[in-house]
């Protein structure tokens, strides 16, 4: 749950959420890393939004490497990581 949570944060710190974002969104990016937390690949397929929105997923998840140290024990290769905009709709 926090090693979950800790991924989730960082990548909303890192989310530049362009203008066309548009409230209600939702989409699951799929992401691959390696132990340490340096991202591989990101997958944003099943998601419907524009090439803006879309790059600004693949941003957030690459700006920098995921949290790894302290969670070496539940680390996960493969992720799926929920965009909501507002946030507050991933949990509804």
């Amino acid at each position: 749950g926090q090693y979950k949570v800790a991924i989730t944060n960082t990548i909303d710190r890192n989310w530049r959420r362009p203008d066309t974002l548009r409230e209600g969104f939702r989409c699951n990016v799929e992401v691959i890393q390696i132990p340490g937390g340096e991202v591989i690949s990101v997958d944003t397929s099943t998601c419907s939004a524009d090439s803006l929105v879309l790059r600004s997923l693949e941003a957030a998840v690459q700006r920098e490497p995921l949290p790894y140290r302290g969670f070496e024990s539940v680390f996960i290769r493969k992720v799926t990581i929920p965009f909501c905009f507002p946030r507050e709709i991933c949990t509804q």
